[in-house]
């Protein structure tokens, strides 16, 4: 499914934008919430350091519902907006997670000569965690807690070799 026009356009300064409202879609197909509710929900994940403003926010909120992907209600004595997302928001979710997933298997295909192009010393490195990465996506299910587990192993290891400690990952 193609974004609607507008719709995480951009590679620079908009970049930011196209992701707020990814993560509004996603927030909304939890459940409806207010634009006070998506706020705290962003300075939450992002613990504080990145939250945007009210005047980038409702706007972009608006332009969201004007393409369809997201309804608009009035409730409560102070008529707070609650913002739902619409049969168009989630099949452009949808579309975007399947994009994106579809772009990460085009990454492994084609990662050594990525690796080749833009590799350097870490190279190695690199080309492990890109492995990691494709193969914990592919784990069945029921496999999912033990590969959890080694990958935080192997996270809390690195963080050791960081702090100039020795570990074993």
């Amino acid at each position: 499914m193609r974004s609607p026009p507008g719709f995480m356009e951009g590679r620079n300064r908009r970049r930011g934008r196209g992701l707020i409202q990814l993560y509004i879609l996603h927030s909304l197909k939890k459940e409806p919430k207010s634009g006070y509710d998506i706020l705290k929900e962003i300075s939450d994940k992002t613990k504080g350091a990145w939250v945007p403003s009210k005047g980038t926010l409702y706007p972009m909120l608006k332009k969201m519902e004007d393409e369809g992907l997201i309804t608009i209600s009035e409730t409560g004595k102070r008529s707070k907006n609650i913002f739902g997302l619409t049969e168009d928001g989630k099949t452009t979710l949808e579309g975007i997670i399947k994009g994106r997933e579809e772009e990460r298997e085009k990454m492994y295909i084609f990662r050594n000569l990525l690796f080749e192009i833009f590799g350097d010393e870490s190279e190695s490195v690199r080309a492990n965690l890109m492995e990691i990465r494709f193969l914990a996506e592919k784990i069945p299910d029921d496999k999912q807690g033990k590969a959890k587990s080694l990958v935080k192993k192997c996270l809390e290891d690195l963080k050791r070799l960081d702090s100039d400690e020795s570990g074993k990952c």
